[in-house]
């Protein structure tokens, strides 16, 4: 690119930020639901394509170090600090946060003095396969808090999550039907495997996963729609939304998903959970004989369906396909880095051979845990794992003085944040935009339901 080129972007932007800036100081909401429309509605995955095609998500990585989209989350953040700075009296309804936010800034400060004087890059410091995910994802939990404040905002919050799942939904199933579902299709594409998928990035999953739980609980609540079509029309709902997650065959997404309904079992009264217990096990029951008839039989090496469920986990593992083999190789190569990392801009070293599926980039895990392990050491993974902590500690507290409306908003953050517990075991999360603000989503709705407490403690769905 020229250097006029570069020039006319950069004034383009300096005189865009002023903009941006204005409309999130005053309309939080708009820029919040403009986020979440794009988070929702677009995938990031790239991987399993044959073609790789850039994403929303990268519009403008070629001329600047961080995508548009990043760098309006940036602008947003910034907005949410000055709204803070001038309306000093607001009630701070997330304080556990704050301190996260501040640490994980000067922990990405401190890499950035290293980097500078190990000569590395600042696009390489900064760079999405390094944590700046985590701080990304801070940032728009700082944004929704702020944009969502009353009932009635929360509730279009809710509402218009559920819309734009609909929405992917019947993009999704009209691709599956008519155009060979999901084009990136690592099954088919790499592994010559004859399976079309519904979604393969896990994102998708999750906003499905997410539907499923909320369509499950309108059903299992004492006020379900008394209308036979309305709950026919919910069951199906239901129904769909599951099979997405089963014809995407994930493990990590299937294994969430019985984690978010076990969570609803036991959130449900001891009256209601038969019904829903047996229901859900005869739909896992068949979610997992079709995961293992369409993609897990040819891996299971003749041992049976466990084995299969943990063919590139185990020991007997053939070497080119074992994870615990890349794990054990990112371990190794921390030497005696453990505290501190190797630096946001690091990678690990290995057996290209086995490692052939990194495509020679050897610069993030397939764990998210082990990621932050293997960039910032014991110190990151020991403030990520207090985030995490701080989000349910926050919610045990507080879930048994709020009323029917703000148990959904809490509970259903809850029950995200366990959908991306597989995930960020032996997933790639940390270097995804798009899952670690959806991440963010999931722990900022226990703070934004704690706006709706009442006086009285309540039963559990008690009212709903």
């Amino acid at each position: 690119m020229s250097t006029y080129s570069t020039l006319g972007w950069t004034l383009f932007a300096l005189l865009l930020a002023p903009l941006v800036m204005g409309i999130c100081m005053h309309k939080p909401r708009l820029v919040a639901a403009a986020l979440l429309l794009i988070l929702i509605l677009f995938s990031t995955s790239t991987w399993g394509q044959l073609k790789v095609e850039s994403t929303i998500y990268s519009r403008g990585t070629g001329v600047f170090t961080f995508s548009l989209i990043n760098l309006i989350l940036f602008v947003a953040g910034i907005s949410v600090l000055l709204r803070r700075l001038a309306n000093p009296c607001l009630p701070h309804i997330a304080p556990p946060m704050t301190f996260y936010l501040i640490a994980f800034g000067l922990l990405l400060v401190a890499h950035m003095v290293a980097g500078i004087l190990s000569d590395v890059a600042i696009q390489e410091v900064l760079g999405y396969s390094g944590v700046i995910n985590i701080f990304n994802m801070l940032l728009f939990m700082a944004l929704l808090i702020d944009a969502y404040r009353s009932p009635a905002a929360q509730q279009k919050l809710l509402q218009w999550i559920l819309v734009l799942a609909v929405v992917r939904l019947a993009f999704g199933l009209v691709r599956f039907i008519w155009f060979e579902g999901d084009s990136a299709n690592p099954y088919r594409n790499f592994e010559q495997m004859d399976l079309r998928i519904f979604f393969f990035d896990i994102a998708d999953n999750f906003i499905a996963g997410m539907a499923a739980y909320w369509a499950a609980w309108r059903l299992a609540s004492p006020d379900r729609p008394r209308h036979f079509l309305k709950r026919f029309a919910l069951l199906c709902f239901l129904l769909l939304e599951i099979a997405a997650i089963a014809l995407s065959y994930r493990r990590a997404s299937l294994i969430g998903l019985t984690l978010m309904f076990g969570f609803l079992l036991w959130r449900l009264p001891p009256e209601r959970r038969g019904i829903m217990l047996a229901g859900g096990c005869a739909i896992l029951v068949l979610s997992l004989l079709l995961f293992f008839q369409q993609r897990l039989q040819f891996a299971s090496h003749g041992e049976g369906f466990v084995a299969s469920l943990v063919f590139d986990l185990t020991p007997k593992s053939q070497l080119e396909e074992n994870r615990m083999y890349e794990l054990w190789a990112a371990a190794r190569s921390l030497g005696d880095q453990w505290l501190f990392g190797l630096g946001t801009w690091g990678s690990f070293s290995g057996d290209q051979e086995a490692l052939s599926y990194h495509f020679g980039k050897l610069d993030f895990v397939h764990s998210g845990f082990g990621h932050i392990l293997l960039k910032t050491g014991v110190i990151g993974v020991l403030l990520f794992s207090g985030l995490l902590c701080a989000s349910l500690v926050y919610y045990f507290r507080r879930c048994q003085k709020i009323d029917r409306q703000a148990r959904l908003l809490s509970d259903f953050g809850i029950a995200g944040l366990l959908f991306w517990c597989p995930t960020l075991l032996i997933g790639t999360p940390i270097i995804e935009f798009r899952s670690m603000l959806l991440l963010g989503l999931c722990l900022a709705l226990p703070f934004l339901a704690s706006r709706l407490q009442v006086t009285t403690s309540v039963p559990a769905y008690a009212h709903s």
